[in-house]
């Protein structure tokens, strides 16, 4: 994820998974992944640590860099779907950057509130129930997808449509790394990488659906 305040090709053959039929993909309305990782994949580290996110702002006198930044991504999103952990992330930061876009949040648990009376809603069921969900929501805009098993199981089952990773310049060597516990293979397109805020890298991919 991205911390709450601002801040290629893979490859999936989307494929019908144990969580049921793929849901149709709309022109107007994607589901997208946006986050930041190290170089070697890691979107935290030990103990879900996402400190080294902070670590590299930009250089105030720096040219702006290029990329899709935060903000403006929101702006094209009308729904947020994450998992209980990244949900828990915002809480501990007692921030809520996502104005008055719906928040829903898969857990079996009672949810707590939101902080600044943001709108957080539990949600619970399989992945392509969930994606369905935030879409029928989102209406004509994006659905965000956040929180790294979420995304596996979108990506697992043919249910996303697009990923930007805004890629730090370390390796991190110890963490938790999007990718691990993949099965399925996803192809990808990827746009040209573009320099990002803080000497970061942006690349965003679509995913390559069969014809």
């Amino acid at each position: 994820m991205h911390r709450p305040t601002e801040t290629g090709t893979l490859a999936v053959c989307p494929k019908p998974g144990r969580d049921g039929p793929i849901a149709p993909s709309s022109p107007m309305s994607r589901v997208r992944v946006y986050l930041g990782c190290s170089l070697d994949g890691c979107i935290a580290g030990p103990n879900h640590d996402i400190t080294f996110l902070n670590e590299f702002t930009p250089d105030p006198d720096a040219p702006p860099g290029e990329g899709l930044g935060f903000a403006e991504f929101l702006d094209q999103v009308g729904v947020l779907l994450m998992g209980r952990r990244t949900y828990q992330v915002v809480l501990d930061y007692n921030a809520w950057p996502y104005g008055d876009r719906t928040v829903l949040v898969a857990t079996h648990h009672p949810l707590p509130p939101a902080p600044g009376g943001g709108d957080a809603r539990r949600v619970d069921g399989p992945i392509a129930e969930l994606v369905a969900q935030a879409r029928a929501l989102a209406g004509d805009r994006d659905v965000y997808l956040d929180g790294g098993d979420l995304v596996r199981q979108a990506l697992d089952t043919g249910l996303v449509d697009e990923l930007t990773l805004t890629m730090l310049p370390l390796v991190l060597g110890d963490g938790i790394r999007l990718w691990d516990g993949l099965r399925n293979r996803t192809d990808l397109r990827f746009a040209p990488p573009v320099p990002h805020d803080g000497g970061m890298i942006q690349v965003t991919a679509t995913v390559v659906r069969p014809e």
